[in-house]
């Protein structure tokens, strides 16, 4: 089970924020990622997910843990979302930019919403089969 939560869950959770930002691309900018485009959005956006967003994920599920004992089905994923623009600031400031409303952060405020959304659900389904399977 700590496999899916701590492996299985954060991927689940890059891929689906990955294909948010490709989405996103492709219906408001009638865009796609090609060759070196495809390479640099997921080296960066890799680096604010594996290094800054999944400890922040991880930390907000902690609190909630501790801090709740019912609606964790709801308050996971609203917890992740809600940090969505931190690793985004990350990306953008190592562009040299603080300005959270550029296209390009439009983009990955996408990649991190739903990663983030994803990571809480996940984290709440297999911790739900976990407790039911222990009982």
């Amino acid at each position: 089970m700590n496999f899916c939560l701590y492996v299985l869950t954060p991927l689940l959770s890059f891929i689906g924020g990955f294909s948010a930002y490709i989405l996103m691309l492709k219906i408001v900018w009638e865009q796609s990622l090609s060759g070196g485009d495809i390479g640099a959005t997921l080296y960066w956006g890799g680096i604010a997910f594996f290094l800054l967003a999944v400890p922040i994920y991880l930390g907000i599920i902690y609190f909630i843990d501790n801090r709740f004992k019912r609606l964790k089905g709801l308050l996971y994923p609203i917890g992740c979302m809600l940090v969505f623009f931190i690793p985004t600031l990350l990306i953008t400031l190592t562009f040299g930019s603080i300005n959270l409303f550029l296209p390009e952060a439009m983009l990955f405020h996408s990649f991190f919403l739903t990663s983030g959304l994803i990571f809480g659900l996940c984290n709440w389904g297999f911790k739900k089969i976990k407790a039911t399977s222990a009982i």
